[in-house]
């Protein structure tokens, strides 16, 4: 761990040193609080005189703290460590999304031809940048194989693509970044497709593609940099894709174990709405399928126990059928059911249930389903969203609602 921090050997250096080396070098201890930590401090050393000495001692301390890899503690002050961040004094209130986890900044993965990666992250204005990268094995710290830079407005509207063999940065490929809308979810899938990467946000690819610089076999990590201000990036998936031109063999791929994988935390099973769903308003949900799940659900709540909107997947061999229903906090009442695709063990599924003038309509992976829902219940009255994240390793991993 202290060889990425060599040339922070002096006070001088980190005070001079750019945002993004800065967070190139204190980012493996994983949590961002602690780099937005060391950059306030940084501040401190550059424009404070009479706090100087107080951010040089603690700059001190956290060189010393950053060669011990047993370190038990956070480097920030009352900040205990768990291996995801915890910014102290966040809150959902800012934000239509469910309370996610912001993930892990490493993910040890293994990459072939015919895989998509997938990723959500939280938009959170006044961010810098925020960036997804696929790092060799030569070097996990320093070689980029692939670079994935989101660059908001004000700081160009832009994404940039690029590498880095642990030299220098190469030359960019650049493409428009949407515009983002502070406090909402945005999905974005990388392909790794035979010569090249091609990446979408929100099922909409972007107008370039980069072609591979660097043997995608080589990539041994995919590093995440969260951003600041409550940006953050809430889930990661990486598996072979449904359909691929020259899929890989069953001896490159391996097991499915090993080929579907989902580092993304569980979120949290109900959060009170601050907002109301008004006609119009969309409900992103994404899960992690493992086989020998029993059901798993999305609730439009009144309140505990009043069920505005019950929908329920039932896999094979329990059904195979999607399973809508209400309960005004006295007993089930009249089903509409709806044939539920076939699911394969580690996929990830992407619900969108779309909240119309008389009547819910309910996607799966980008199809509707067999049936609608027509309102039995105002869809003013919703006042929190629950999930039921099933058995066996099966998870929701991501929500949100906007118009």
């Amino acid at each position: 761990m202290s060889n990425s921090l060599t040339y922070f050997s002096t006070v001088e250096e980190v005070s001079s040193t750019s945002d993004e080396d800065l967070r190139e070098g204190f980012g493996f201890l994983s949590p961002d609080t602690v780099v937005n930590y060391v950059m306030e401090l940084r501040k401190k050393l550059r424009f404070t005189e009479e706090s100087k000495e107080a951010a040089e001692s603690e700059v001190g301390r956290l060189r010393r703290l950053v060669k011990d890899k047993e370190a038990s503690t956070s480097a920030v002050p009352n900040l205990t460590y768990t291996g995801y961040s915890q910014e102290p004094g966040s809150s959902n209130q800012a934000s239509n999304s469910l309370d996610n986890n912001k993930i892990n900044n490493l993910h040890f993965v293994k990459l072939l031809p015919g895989f998509e990666i997938q990723a959500t992250f939280l938009f959170k204005k006044g961010t810098e940048k925020f960036n997804l990268n696929l790092m060799s094995e030569k070097d996990s710290q320093k070689f980029y194989t692939f670079h994935l830079d989101f660059r908001p407005y004000p700081l160009g509207n832009v994404i940039v693509m690029n590498t880095n063999p642990a030299k220098s940065w190469e030359r960019e490929i650049r493409a428009e970044l949407p515009q983002l809308v502070n406090g909402r979810m945005y999905n974005v899938t990388v392909l790794c497709e035979n010569k090249q990467f091609r990446v979408k946000i929100n099922d909409k690819y972007i107008q370039s593609t980069f072609p591979y610089r660097y043997p995608l076999q080589d990539v041994a990590v995919i590093k995440l940099n969260h951003g600041s201000l409550g940006n953050k990036w809430v889930s990661l998936t990486w598996q072979p894709t449904k359909a691929t031109q020259n899929p890989p063999s069953s001896a490159e791929a391996g097991n499915s174990k090993e080929a579907a994988s989902c580092d993304s935390p569980p979120i949290n099973n109900s959060i009170n709405l601050n907002t109301k769903l008004q006609p119009g308003t969309k409900i992103y949900a994404r899960a992690f399928f493992k086989k020998g799940t029993k059901k798993f659900t999305i609730n439009l709540l009144k309140n505990t126990g009043f069920y505005i909107f019950h929908l329920d997947f039932r896999p094979y061999p329990h059904g195979n059928v999607i399973v809508m229903n209400t309960n005004p906090s006295k007993s089930w009442e009249k089903e509409i059911r709806a044939e539920l695709p076939s699911l394969k063990d580690g996929e990830i599924m992407d619900v969108v249930i779309e909240c119309g003038k008389d009547k819910f309509k309910v996607k799966v992976n980008g199809n509707y389903i067999g049936n609608v829902f027509p309102y039995r219940y105002p869809l003013g009255d919703v006042k929190m969203l629950s999930v039921a994240h099933g058995s066996n390793g099966n998870k929701w991993i991501a929500l949100d609602y906007h118009e």
